[in-house]
Parts: structure tokens; sequence; C-alpha cells
């Protein structure tokens, strides 16, 4: 398997110096925010994209997928046609797209979502370069497997993957093992997370990011479900909560390596 980080924490560091992160974490790569306000941009990926690629791979990194703006959910954009042949010319194999927002009008909305993946199909086809749906928690379509399946039941997975995401999972859908099942066809890549339930009274419960291990995410159910489809890709660790410091940061990122390589590999 190929683990790596979810560089949006990292916003504001230069290509060196996530370099050295990455190096020193013992990770493998990187799953590159290409978003505005970062080093790579939609506007600026055609021509940085394949350089910051270049960097990666001269220090024995990868960039195997990168992150695009949330909204990114139209693959006639000129966002996302920039975006896709960057990462053709960089040779990255797939990108996390937007998320389709449900507003009240489900079939109506479950119907245009569809039309715009066929278009990322053919933008995928042309380019060569996967579109991969996340699973993210809230008021989402696709926000869990079984949703999921809804959008991508006529996708090509040539063209069109499942990004699942085990915190984001954990609050919104089933058993792990039955997640993957339902869109084993489509998954091709998965997103770590752990989740905390909390209360406040400006929020009331809400889940909150921590690292993986110390949330109720069910490890054990996530090694079952990818023992059972002999899962062997990229791992994308987000790591989308607080640490002090980027030296906190770099002892959570070794930490939570450590822990998903005793609990996903030394069970297969």
């Amino acid at each position: 398997m190929q683990f790596v980080y979810f560089t949006k924490s990292l916003q504001g560091l230069d290509v060196a110096a996530i370099l050295n992160f990455l190096q020193k974490a013992g990770l493998h790569g990187a799953d590159l925010a290409v978003r505005p306000g970062y080093q790579v941009t939609p506007d600026n990926a055609e021509s940085e994209l394949p350089r910051v690629v270049r960097q990666f791979r001269d220090a024995g990194l990868s960039v195997p997928l990168v992150t695009a703006p949330t909204n990114m959910v139209d693959a006639n954009s000129r966002e996302a046609r920039r975006i896709f042949a960057a990462c053709q010319r960089a040779g990255v194999g797939m990108v996390k797209i937007g998320y389709f927002v449900f507003r009240g009008q489900w079939e109506q909305e479950l119907s245009q979502a569809k039309k715009a993946l066929e278009a990322f199909a053919k933008l995928a086809e042309q380019t060569q370069v996967r579109a991969c749906y996340h699973t993210h928690s809230g008021n989402y379509l696709g926000n869990n497997a079984a949703s999921l399946r809804w959008l991508l039941s006529d996708c090509d997975p040539h063209y069109i993957g499942a990004f699942l995401d085990t915190g984001h999972l954990a609050i919104n859908g089933g058993p792990f093992r039955y997640e993957v099942a339902l869109v084993r066809s489509w998954f091709c890549l998965l997103a770590i997370k752990d989740m905390l339930w909390k209360k406040d009274e400006k929020r009331g419960w809400h889940a909150e990011v921590v690292p993986a291990g110390q949330g109720i995410v069910r490890w054990s159910d996530v090694a079952a479900a990818i023992k059972d489809v002999r899962y062997n890709g990229v791992i994308s660790l987000h790591a989308e909560y607080e640490t002090p410091d980027l030296s906190a940061r770099l002892e959570s990122a070794r930490q939570e390596l450590t822990f998903l390589r005793q609990t996903l590999l030394n069970t297969q």
C-alpha cells in the first residue's frame, strides 16, 4: 500500500518543506491540494503541477492524486479542464473532485449529478486521469456508500472512482465492510480520518477529527474490509485536526502511520 499525506494542513509551506515533512514522517508521498491559496492552484496548475511533481519524484516521493476545490463539480469548467490537463502532463493518475450539495430535491439533483459525472467520465477518458468522489458526511449526495452507489451506478470504474473515508463513514455510514462491498467496483482510494462526538453550547453535538486510533472508527472492521477486497492502493492520511505547531503535526503523522501499518498491514 502507498501511504500519502493530504497537504491541506501544510498550506503555507514551500515544496522543499513539504518534502522534508513527508520524508521525516516516513510517508510515500502526497495527496496534493490544488486549490486557491496553495502553491499549485487551478490557475497555475498546467505549468506548476508538472514542476512540483518532478521535485517529488526527484526526492523519491510520489503524487498519485490531487484534491481539487470542493466546489469543482463541472467538468466543462476552465478550472476542471486545467487540473485534469495538468495531471495528464504531470503523470498524476487521479483527481478528487468536488461535492454535490443536497438542496431538497433528491431525484432532480441526483439526475443532475449523474450527468455531471458523465461529463467527468469523458474528461477522464480524454486525459486518462480518473475522477474520484469522496464520501463526506453531511448534506451531500454520496455521503455514504449507499448514496454513492446511486451516483456511480452508470459510471465506468476506469474513469470514475470511489474515495471512501473511514471517519465520515463512521459518522454517516454502515459497517465498513458493508460500505466497501456496496461500491467495490469503483473503490480506488481510502481516506484516513478518525472522529469523536463532542458537545458544546454553541454547536451542540458535532463530530471532530482526531488522530487515527483516538476516535470511534472501528479499525478492525476497516482492516477486514480492505482484506476482503485485497485492497493494495493509495491510503491518504487527511490529518484534519489541530496541532500546536509543525513539529507536533510531524509527530502525529509518524504515530498515525505506525498505527495504520500495525492495524491494516499486520492483518493481511
